[in-house]
């Protein structure tokens, strides 16, 4: 099982439940917080991360979770979701 997998099974129900592709969710240690990001494009949603933590980022998708998640390069501790 990949590092994505073993997060992922560690986000909780009431989390992933509320997910809803207008908001980006991150995990950053052990906490959450999310933010609304209706109709941002992919380039938007890595110039705001690029913003906050001076970090490049890439998306990679899970079509078996059905989210795109944001590697933010210096950050490894943050788990980046966007829901599709």
């Amino acid at each position: 099982m990949n590092s994505f997998e073993k997060e992922f099974q560690q986000i909780p129900a009431e989390i992933k439940q509320a997910w809803s592709s207008s908001f980006v969710f991150v995990k950053d240690s052990d906490k959450f917080w999310h933010f609304p990001a209706r109709q941002w494009s992919d380039e938007q949603i890595k110039e705001y991360f690029l913003n906050r933590y001076q970090s490049e980022s890439h998306f990679v998708t899970h079509l078996n979770h059905r989210v795109k998640q944001l590697i933010v390069v210096d950050h490894p501790e943050l788990l980046v979701i966007v829901p599709l």
